[in-house]
């Protein structure tokens, strides 16, 4: 794991927050319980023209929009309903933004955690659908919006430390054959997924300046925990106490210390607008800093890549071009 000093939000918007001043910026999973809403009230401090807020229910934003609105009563706010397990929630919220001419920054943060096997609204793996292909998706549908920003915007998606033990199974990503899948190998498939995608949509961006990459917020306590039976916090136990995972190359994986909402949501703040990272986009970032040689070859293998891309435009039966 990165041995890089964890810092909190506010000293990330101190240092870089200016270039945020009069932008549009668009930021999934907004809850009370979420890091998305402790990263929607930091980034509302560096004056923001306009925040738009997507959860599944506007009672999810309404406190955290509430509280922007007390200390920063000049930022624009706007709720944005969208389920990420339904692409037709994907497609239809897209389609209410078309008076959003430009979105600077556009920041994937909602996710699902270990709930029971069960599949999405199209039929997909739940964590594989939520996790990854509904951000497959409204990516593609948003990147013109984004593109039109200019080079300071970027695409942000948060992953977890759960990508270093992950593998895409391109024969298989729903699970029907493997019956034995638990519901942290899913989990960890859907991170790795995400991991890859930023990796091959910065490959494909090339040049043109849009900042791209995968986030590992760190162990934040937040609902994202909410399906954490007994029965799984017994098994991460009996892992750790015996000595923990590795990864698919044979590298250890330790188990992360917990971390606070602001510092989990700085590492994202540092993936948008921290000059320094510029030169490494498409870069997995931990603790503030790229974290790319904690990723096993499966993930930073090019043609892998393109598979989980082809791959992914055949489920949501849409090409995607950059």
């Amino acid at each position: 794991m990165s041995s890089q000093v964890i810092l909190p939000s506010e000293t990330i918007i101190q240092r870089y927050g200016s270039s945020l001043a009069g932008k549009t910026i668009l930021v999934t999973g907004i809850s009370s319980a979420s890091i998305a809403g402790e990263l929607a009230i930091q980034l509302s401090a560096a004056a923001p023209r306009l925040l738009i807020l997507s959860a599944r229910a506007e009672e999810k934003v309404t406190p955290i929009a509430e509280k922007i609105k007390s200390t920063t009563p000049d930022v624009k706010i706007r709720f944005l309903e969208m389920d990420l397990g339904d692409m037709s929630s994907i497609r239809q919220a897209v389609d209410t933004l078309r008076d959003v001419p430009k979105i600077d920054h556009l920041v994937c943060v909602a996710g699902v955690m270990v709930p029971p096997y069960g599949t999405t609204k199209d039929g997909f793996e739940t964590q594989f659908g939520v996790n990854y292909l509904a951000n497959f998706l409204l990516v593609k549908l948003l990147l013109p919006k984004v593109r039109l920003a200019g080079a300071e915007s970027s695409v942000i998606i948060v992953a977890s430390s759960a990508a270093r033990s992950g593998k895409v199974e391109f024969g298989d990503v729903g699970f029907t054959v493997r019956l034995l899948c638990t519901p942290l190998v899913a989990y960890a498939q859907s991170n790795a997924a995400r991991v890859m995608f930023v990796k091959a949509l910065a490959e494909r961006l090339g040049d043109q300046g849009i900042r791209t990459f995968s986030i590992d917020p760190g162990a934040v306590q937040s609902g994202l925990q909410r399906h954490f039976s007994s029965e799984f916090q017994e098994m991460v136990a009996r892992l750790s106490n015996s000595g923990g995972l590795v990864d698919l190359d044979g590298k250890p994986i330790e188990f992360p210390p917990w971390t606070t909402k602001s510092e989990g949501a700085a590492t994202i703040i540092t993936g948008m607008i921290d000059p320094t990272i510029q030169e490494h986009n498409g870069a997995f970032l931990h603790n503030n800093a790229v974290a790319d040689e904690e990723l096993h070859s499966h993930i930073m293998d090019q043609n892998n890549w393109a598979k989980l891309w082809e791959l992914s435009e055949q489920m949501i039966h849409e090409s995607f071009a950059v």
